[in-house]
């Protein structure tokens, strides 16, 4: 992509929907051949956001920004990392193991509805009968890229079927608090930075608690794998802020859509995955969807 039509892209909400959606299934895909080779949950996490920060920080010096440091962004940023990262993916990691990882995708999905229910509600975004339309027309598309995984649901564990809730409402309060409390006059560049940084030092923290970090492996695949996934989580970083900076929560939210359909597309390119009939007619709805939520209404 040349510079020009990247800043094309960059400027509108769609393109930038499909590259967030591309680069969230790619880092998905890339995590799981990570863990499987071997890193942990935790190590991957802290240095994948500790390295897509250092990716990020020439390039803020270059174009002669900082990342605010007053109180109120390291505030905003601790925050952000409890709501948006630390809460979700602990909780993630149990309920995934109690419950299954066709229901932590499911649960995901339900952020875009309550993100436009907590933004009309606070009077923060207009609701409107498109909007509406869009985000459950969306929703419709992802039910139909995991209809058979519905099926593997397993509802014996009543309290973290429940506690599994708790993951959209978090995230679905991150987008909000995000476009609300963005610091006046921060870049995406600048905000993304920050919040790789702060991301990495709470999941260290963290790390301790439900891993060895003195076991971490450092040899060098792994160091090629942590390497690949910070330059991923740095571009996907950086795409993500300017879409929230551009479009709002709402259509922000609809990443984990656009994401579940790329996944389907790279794991039917890569893994010879059968779609069927279903696989894409929810694409379909996705990319509707996506579409009549980013529509303004006009007065």
């Amino acid at each position: 992509m040349t510079a020009s039509r990247l800043s094309v892209a960059t400027e509108s909400a769609i393109a930038l929907l499909g590259i967030c959606g591309l680069l969230f299934a790619s880092r998905i895909m890339m995590s799981k051949m990570a863990l499987s080779a071997g890193i942990q949950p935790f190590q991957l996490g802290a240095f994948a956001n500790l390295g897509a920060g250092l990716c990020l920080l020439p390039w803020l010096v270059v174009t002669r920004q900082r990342i605010p440091m007053a109180p109120e962004h390291l505030a905003l940023y601790g925050i952000l990392g409890i709501v948006s990262f630390a809460v979700p993916t602990v909780l993630s990691y149990f309920v995934v193991d109690r419950v299954g990882p066709a229901y932590t995708s499911i649960v995901y999905c339900l952020s875009p509805l309550l993100t436009m229910s907590f933004a009309a509600g606070i009077g923060f975004e207009r609701m409107f009968l498109r909007r509406f339309l869009g985000i459950v027309l969306g929703f419709v598309g992802m039910i139909a890229l995991v209809q058979q995984q519905i099926l593997k649901i397993d509802v014996d564990q009543p309290l973290w079927v429940a506690l599994g809730l708790v993951i959209p409402v978090c995230a679905a309060s991150g987008n909000i608090v995000r476009s609300a409390w963005w610091p006046k006059g921060t870049s995406a560049l600048a905000f993304s930075c920050g919040a790789s940084f702060s991301s990495a030092v709470l999941v260290a923290l963290m790390a301790p608690a439900f891993e060895a970090p003195q076991n971490w492996q450092f040899d060098a695949p792994a160091v090629s794998w942590i390497l690949t996934m910070a330059a991923m989580s740095a571009a996907s970083q950086l795409m993500n802020f300017r879409l929230q900076q551009i479009a709002g929560p709402v259509v922000f939210s609809q990443i984990g859509y656009w994401g579940t359909g790329f996944g389907v597309l790279l794991a039917a390119l890569l893994f010879g995955d059968v779609l069927t009939a279903s696989s894409f007619a929810g694409l379909v709805c996705i990319m509707g969807g996506g579409i009549l939520a980013n529509r303004r209404k006009t007065s």
